[in-house]
């Protein structure tokens, strides 16, 4: 289960802290528990998964899950409808976890993820080969058609800690965690397919394969003071070592002065090795004067070692005010620091001049660390004894807005940043119990985030997407979809069986007309509704029960996009929603 929490970031979460998430996974019992399921369906879905619990001994206990997916649809393709060329893809997830109580004041926990995944790049059919780049190719070479185009990506995934949690006495515990993380994406290009089919030769381009590798591993201690029935008091620290591996091969032409290709295609290489080190400190203090108001006053530090040494102190201040039983309001401000993400600093020794792979801005700024002032109001309502409302407002201040972009084909995403910039929205939740057998739920945002000046990835962007973010109006991100709604009904028919309904709206993320200011206006938007039902089956022996489930996707088959590939930053590919889909699924629980 995954709830997020509202409130503000307290002072012992940082970094990369988009949204603070509450995860809770399942561990073994006893007696043991399993169950094993199959799922499939449309474009050519299929996923058994199995998953397992139980105990050994008295004191230790498991949890073991497998899920395989293969689908033609892994990656969203540039065609709409249910013709997708080249997406066929595969992924493995694993997780274990494991729990030693070794006495009542000491536990141990043992979590370890992994996921292998190869994706196929869908393609577009039709396309014309550039006969100037056909020229130059080597002789004898034919390019396939370009739905047929070969390019592909790997990932590969694993996450690993162990934490140990020790109750010193009633008011004092505390919880010491090791954890490592290993992630290797590759990408494969197609080179001489992908430049036959360069559209413009007068522009920039290049075909080329990626292979980023990023180690990390590190300690965090948390630290818990029950001080008083007012005063909970929680520190600690965390070490982190990052080591990222960036290896890229560029397949490009030289460039003749005049901005036309020209010779044999050659090679631009380069590796880039970088290791960073971070450092987080916070102490805070959740005072609870009486049983209206609770106050959470911490301050954290953050110090970063990369190809720059920086840190900052964040002070953190939460109140919430429980008015009564039905009514609670709470307000937060904090400050922020979000150093970059190694692997996604690439290019960096990437020496490009006098080909046609190279940057009409030759910039190459140092990525810096965002910087933000964050704020946040917000309250929950119990309306009435069957529904509740949850309002929040939120407003983020940032120096070195940091963002990321998908630059051609792969999905690997590039960092780069803006001088400054701002993001502010609002959300409601509310759901209502109509029936003890029927319940919905529905949710809206309203979300908005500019950026103001070019701070680095100058060699990632045109020099008109450049001159945009550099003028005095700045752009909108990319990411930005100013509204976004679902709903959910769901009802319970004769105990066994449950109908759904969903509907999901979005206004569209940012575009561009043609000639027009990057990002200066949205996709269409579009309304997608999917319905479900199950029925569970039980079964003669102690516990024992049989799922079966059906699944509509995109019932009215709407044809929409999910983002255009043109006139936005960092989304230079088209992908297009999934159509009408049916899924079907059975889960035998043991």
């Amino acid at each position: 289960r995954a709830d997020i929490v509202l409130g503000g970031m307290e002072a012992n979460v940082g970094n990369k802290a988009a949204a603070l998430i509450d995860i809770t996974t399942k561990s073994g019992t006893k007696p043991g528990f399993g169950s094993v399921q199959m799922f499939g369906g449309s474009n050519k879905t299929i996923n058994p998964s199995f998953e397992y619990g139980g105990t050994i001994g008295e004191k230790f206990r498991y949890y073991f899950l497998n899920s395989h997916t293969a689908t033609n649809r892994g990656i969203e393709p540039p065609t709409l409808g249910h013709s997708i060329f080249h997406g066929q893809s595969e992924r493995n997830q694993t997780m274990f976890r494991g729990d030693y109580q070794y006495d009542n004041n000491n536990n141990i926990t043992l979590l370890f993820l992994n996921s292998i995944a190869k994706y196929q790049i869908p393609t577009f059919p039709g396309q014309t080969a550039n006969p100037t780049i056909l020229g130059l190719l080597p002789g004898g070479f034919t390019p396939v058609p370009s739905e047929r185009v070969d390019e592909n990506q790997k990932e590969n995934n694993q996450y690993g800690h162990a934490v140990w949690r020790h109750d010193i006495n009633t008011r004092n515990f505390f919880s010491l965690a090791g954890y490592f993380r290993h992630t290797r994406a590759t990408f494969r290009t197609d080179p001489f397919n992908v430049l036959a089919y360069v559209p413009n030769e007068a522009e920039p381009f290049s075909s080329g394969s990626q292979d980023r590798t990023g180690y990390s591993g590190g300690v965090r201690l948390d630290y818990t003071f029950v001080h008083s029935k007012e005063h909970l008091i929680k520190a600690g620290f965390q070490v982190d070592r990052t080591q990222a591996i960036n290896k890229t091969r560029l397949f490009t032409f030289l460039d003749d002065g005049a901005g036309n290709p020209t010779g044999g295609v050659i090679n631009a290489n380069a590796d880039n090795r970088l290791i960073g080190w971070r450092q987080e400190f916070w102490i805070q203090d959740q005072w609870t004067p009486n049983e209206h108001w609770t106050f959470n006053i911490g301050v954290r530090a953050d110090t970063v070692q990369y190809l720059r040494d920086e840190g900052q102190i964040s002070p953190r201040v939460g109140v919430t005010y429980r008015h009564n039983s039905a009514n609670a309001f709470h307000a937060f401000y904090g400050r922020m620091f979000t150093p970059p993400n190694l692997e996604a600093i690439s290019f960096a020794k990437l020496n490009t001049a006098g080909t046609k792979a190279a940057p009409e801005d030759t910039t190459n700024n140092q990525p810096r660390a965002e910087r933000a002032h964050y704020f946040q109001i917000g309250s929950t309502h119990a309306l009435t004894e069957w529904a509740t409302l949850q309002l929040t407002g939120y407003y983020k201040l940032a120096n070195y807005l940091s963002d990321a972009g998908q630059f051609g084909t792969t999905p690997l995403l590039n960092y780069f940043a803006f001088e400054r910039g701002w993001t502010r929205g609002a959300d409601a939740a509310l759901k209502v119990w109509f029936m003890e057998n029927l319940t919905g739920r529905g949710n809206i945002a309203w979300g908005q985030c500019k950026g103001y000046g070019l701070q680095s990835g100058h060699f990632l962007l045109e020099a008109a997407e450049i001159g945009d973010i550099n003028s005095r109006s700045g752009v909108h991100c990319d990411h930005q979809q100013t509204l976004t709604a679902s709903g959910i009904l769901s009802y319970r028919l004769f105990d066994r069986t449950t109908l759904t309904g969903q509907v999901l709206f979005a206004s569209g993320l940012r575009t561009a007309e043609e000639g027009g200011k990057t990002n200066s206006t949205h996709g269409l938007s579009y309304t997608v509704y999917n319905f479900s039902i199950s029925h569970v089956i039980p079964l003669p022996w102690h516990g024992q029960k049989f799922l079966l489930g059906f699944d509509i996707v995109n019932a009215l088959d709407q044809q929409y996009f999910i983002n255009q590939g043109e006139g936005s930053i960092g989304l230079g590919v088209s992908h297009a929603g999934m159509p009408r889909s049916f899924f079907f699924r059975g889960q035998w629980f043991f």
